[in-house]
């Protein structure tokens, strides 16, 4: 039972660049924020997306960068002289080449620390549902120059990339930009590879033209459009280090900052009970008193992307949600339901019980329920509900096995 992103990944993280505009003789990628390099906090996200390997391209102070970042388990790839994103991935061939055919590769950069892992897990599943040969993250910025822009065509569907330096006239107004993330079918890339040519002002080989080659060869391309451009930032200046230090801080605040359902897998206040691969748990924002998610611990926005095991599974929490509601508050009915498809929203199963006129909040949110109480009697009466159904011989934990 598999979902998109458990399928094999390989991520490639290119990081050999100087970063001169930092005014130091350190590498770019080896400047901190609270004392873990840039680079560390890339392959920390990349980590968490459970990959089956990660390769980091390493060029400028190459020793440094590798004995600081070998303890993260990475194989490394050396980029001398450095002549483009291209050429970083053709330096890397060697190593992907030992994948299999069906394998899948994340690129990523060592400059961009803010990316969030539910991003990364979207964009690969999305890349897996609609069966691309490369998909990449795009963003809508008010100023776009110095970025490559997203060409489309008539019909909006991509055309290709175009350097910011080699751009006419007419395409300086585009404001979606490529932030230089994708995610490729691996045999199609390195095919790629050998078509790639220096014919371009910086005398480089392109990773962009790797897209229109595999466009040319039939395969779609696709085009994920993030919603928060500040995700894709590359740190290039030490106003730009410290901008990405403010971020990271205000997020460690905030947790429900990103995705609110990833969030609530560590409220212990809010969840109830945890299964294989998901959790029942109070709503962060109630409709009723009572009003439930069923969360699976992957970030996932698509239903489609659960295996039937899967699916059955949160359906069948769903089912146990609703004896202890039922036992609990005996609602008039209870409405099911689940979120699919928006980009950046969770899959969630919600669990709703209803009453004649209950179409006001709780207080919390301002207004009048039918059930008033705070979300920590709401708590209590739920899992008072569920301990009496268990003392009653009835089983609280459904009997499926299948996990998200």
């Amino acid at each position: 039972m598999t979902t998109p992103t458990d399928r094999r990944w390989v991520s490639l993280v290119l990081a050999a660049g100087k970063g001169t505009r930092m005014n130091s003789d350190l590498a770019k990628v080896l400047h901190e924020i609270d004392g873990r390099s840039l680079l560390g906090h890339v392959l920390d996200t990349a980590a968490s997306l459970h990959l089956s390997r990660m390769i980091v391209v390493v060029g400028h102070q190459a020793e440094e960068v590798r004995r600081r970042h070998t303890p993260d388990g990475v194989e490394f790839a050396m980029q001398q002289p450095q002549l483009g994103t291209g050429h970083a991935v053709m330096v890397a061939a060697p190593l992907l080449e030992t994948e299999p055919p069906d394998a899948d590769c994340l690129v990523l950069y060592g400059d961009v620390p803010l990316l969030r892992a539910s991003t990364l897990h979207e964009l690969m599943e999305r890349h897996r549902l609609d069966g691309n040969g490369v998909t990449v993250l795009t963003a809508e910025v008010d100023d776009p120059k110095g970025y490559g822009r997203i060409i489309r065509d008539a019909r909006g569907d991509f055309r290709c990339i175009t350097e910011d330096r080699d751009l006419d006239p007419a395409q300086r107004g585009i404001r979606e930009i490529n932030s230089g993330i994708y995610a490729f079918q691996l045999a199609p890339l390195l095919r790629a590879l050998g078509s790639l040519r220096a014919d371009n002002s910086q005398k480089e080989y392109y990773l962009t033209d790797a897209l229109t080659v595999i466009r040319d060869a039939g395969l779609p391309v696709g085009v994920f459009l993030l919603g928060d451009p500040q995700e894709i930032s590359g740190i290039n200046t030490p106003a730009q280090l410290a901008d990405a230090a403010a971020v990271l801080a205000r997020r460690r605040a905030d947790p429900a900052e990103g995705c609110l359902a990833c969030a609530l897998l560590s409220r212990e206040d809010l969840v109830l009970a945890r299964y294989p691969g998901a959790v029942i748990a109070l709503a962060p924002r109630p409709y009723n008193a009572g009003h439930l998610w069923i969360v699976p611990e992957q970030h996932l926005v698509s239903w489609e992307s659960l295996s039937p095991a899967a699916a059955e599974h949160l359906l069948s929490l769903a089912a146990e949600a609703e004896r202890w509601l039922e036992e609990a508050y005996h609602p008039q009915a209870t409405n099911l339901g689940y979120n699919s498809g928006t980009a950046g929203e969770h899959v969630v199963v919600q669990v709703v019980p209803r009453w004649t006129g209950d179409a006001n909040f709780m207080p919390l949110f301002a207004g009048v329920n039918i059930l008033p109480e705070t979300p920590e009697g709401t708590r209590r009466h739920i899992l008072e509900a569920r301990d009496r159904l268990a003392a009653g011989g009835r089983d609280a934990a459904p009997e499926t096995g299948g996990t998200p």
